[in-house]
């Protein structure tokens, strides 16, 4: 059979039918090509913004856990993204998440230029109270930025928050010459003033502040607090009466006004508990927030079973609140009573916890009683595995253990916090403040190693885990810590806190007249604060220096500094090097020893 054949005009049509196609495939393929990144970024901005609304809905429920992973998901949909991991912070923050804290250093980072974002990780840093933080936040900020107003409000709220007022007025005086008017600014400047040295100064400063509550309403009962409080200190009990009875009148006080007048009641006029608590009680009643401020009042007070009583006697409404039900497992730790202590830990007072955790870290202080140290520690080590990776739980159990005073659990507890979770820098001090009270250099510097590793940005950390290291690790080879040391310097050859540690590197390399020239950037008051004064008496002493040795020591010992084990060494390894002939130059290793600041700066 033969088979049909396509006529020309078919074959034709059938070859611009292909052509066409394939010029639209082209123009589809180079669309695609051409619009890839675009709808790439599209796609990663839908992302970002999707997970931001996801973790401001577990914020609102208050999942912080997975508020967080939501988090990591934005700042992952685009990296490096100041805007992402700003708003990211903001989150954070308002959760009440210390994690906030690392990502405005970030945003810090990758804006330096940005005063906003710069008194922002003050701020932040402030309000969980790291004030480590803070001070290097401070620090590593540019002459220029610093200058600039949000800086130096950050700043200011700095100098305030740690008490340094010189600093605070410094900074009160400069704000009031760029805003005469700014009656806040008058405001807190007084208040500073109250408090100051000179007569005249507080007298102004009092004239002021009557002037600012006749003609500023608004300032009045802050006023009159703070008038309350100079007249206590200076035990002006009269005064005191009468600021505290404006202070009641005023619509707007609160019941910690009233806890504070019944407090000067009770310990100056010595009125008795009973009629106090009678007047007291009813106003409490207001909110289970003025609930908890009272109850917290009575245990101040050594009034536990009265706050228990009072808590018992709550509407069901009241004790069904969180914070209620924290001060009452609170009243139960303070009276001792842990046989009921436990169910209400068990139900979530202090936060959420495994009943398995509970239970276990219960038995570990019936094995404490029982003096059986061992398997106590093996009972509470199941406890904390029983808790995981919950950072609620972990807290409860280091709550119950500082309760129970078991020092060697708590310390394992909050090692747990800190490896688990980084950005909880409050479980590191914790630990950090125990072993220096301790004078355990050894644990200090594994918390330094520990912060190091998590944030190697912080310069902080860098230098404290090389100072202890090269006390606890003397010797002339040159090491990593020695390393940190000339890294630091180089960065900033004015800090005098650099300078010392580079030095005492030096020092330690049997490079005493190098090390000794770089002290002469210091200027007389920085060679005189008292922490430095065993490295400088090193460092004199590897230059042969013996007069100055004894003069940093006398100065030490007519101070009294309290210093480690390692740093009180120091003086004395100097005053043998003094004695020692110095060491021919050829056997002492030889580095690159960077040159001093020509002009020396003050220390931040």
């Amino acid at each position: 059979m033969q088979l049909l054949q396509p006529s020309r005009s078919n074959r034709k049509k059938k070859r611009r039918l292909t052509a066409w196609i394939w010029g639209v495939l082209l123009v589809l393929a180079a669309a695609g090509w051409f619009a890839k990144d675009p709808l790439r970024d599209r796609y990663r901005f839908w992302k970002q913004k999707r997970a931001l609304a996801q973790a401001r809905e577990f914020v609102a429920n208050r999942d912080a856990l997975s508020a967080q992973l939501a988090l990591d998901v934005a700042i992952r949909a685009m990296p490096g993204n100041a805007d992402t991991i700003r708003v990211a912070a903001d989150i954070l923050e308002q959760a009440g998440a210390p994690q906030a804290m690392r990502l405005r250093r970030m945003v810090t980072q990758l804006l330096p230029a940005s005063s906003e974002d710069a008194a922002r990780l003050v701020l932040c840093s402030l309000r969980f109270q790291d004030y480590n933080s803070a001070k290097d936040a401070l620090a590593e900020t540019s002459p220029e930025v610093s200058r600039e107003l949000p800086m130096m409000q950050a700043a200011l709220t700095y100098a305030l928050a740690t008490d340094d007022r010189p600093v605070a007025d410094v900074f009160l005086g400069e704000l009031r010459q760029r805003f005469p008017e700014n009656a806040d600014l008058r405001h807190a400047q007084a208040k500073l003033h109250l408090r100051h040295p000179d007569e005249t100064k507080r007298a102004a400063a009092r004239a002021e502040l009557e002037e600012l509550a006749r003609t500023r309403p608004e300032l009045a009962l802050p006023i009159n607090r703070e008038l309350a409080g100079v007249a206590l200190q200076a035990k002006d009990y009269p005064e005191a009466r009468r600021r505290f009875e404006l202070i009641l009148a005023d619509p707007a006080s609160t019941l910690d006004d009233r806890l504070q007048k019944a407090n000067l009641a009770l310990l100056i006029d010595k009125t008795p508990f009973a009629s106090i608590y009678a007047e007291l009680s009813p106003a409490a009643l207001r909110a289970p927030a003025d609930a908890v401020q009272f109850t917290r009042w009575l245990l101040v007070q050594d009034r536990g079973p009265e706050a228990r009583r009072w808590i018992e006697g709550l509407p069901a409404e009241f004790r069904a609140d969180m914070g209620v039900r924290a001060i009452e497992a609170d009243t139960i730790a303070q009276l001792g009573d842990w046989e009921h202590l436990g169910p209400l830990v068990e139900a979530g007072a202090w936060g959420e916890i495994p009943v398995k955790s509970v239970r276990l870290a219960m038995s570990a202080r019936l094995m404490e009683e029982a003096d059986k140290e061992s398997l106590r520690l093996e009972i509470w080590e199941a406890a904390v595995r029983a808790a995981g990776n919950s950072l609620s739980a972990l807290g409860v159990l280091q709550r119950l253990a500082t309760a129970w005073r078991l020092d060697k659990e708590s310390e394992h507890t909050l090692w747990t916090i800190a490896r688990a979770y980084p950005d909880q820098t409050w479980a590191h001090q914790t630990l950090f403040n125990s072993y220096k009270e301790k004078k355990n250099t050894g644990g200090m510097r594994s918390v330094l190693s520990a912060l190091r590793q998590s944030n190697g940005a912080v310069p902080r950390y860098q230098h404290d885990w090389a100072l202890l290291t090269l006390l606890r690790e003397p010797g002339v080879i040159w090491t990593p810590a020695k390393e940190t040391m000339k890294t630091l310097y180089e960065r900033d050859r004015a800090n005098a806190t650099y300078v010392t540690g580079y030095a005492f590197a030096l020092a330690q390399s049997d490079l005493g007249t190098e090390a000794l020239a770089l002290l002469s950037a210091l200027r007389p008051e920085e060679r005189e604060y008292p922490p430095r004064l065993p490295y400088l008496a090193y460092v004199n002493g590897a230059a042969r220096k013996r007069e100055e040795v004894a003069r940093l020591q006398a100065l030490a010992d007519k101070i009294g500094a309290e210093y480690l084990p390692e740093e009180r060494n120091l003086f004395l390894l100097a005053a043998e090097a003094a004695l020692r002939p110095a060491s021919p130059a050829a056997s002492r290793p030889r580095r690159e020893v960077a040159k001093p600041a020509e002009t020396p700066v003050a220390a931040p």
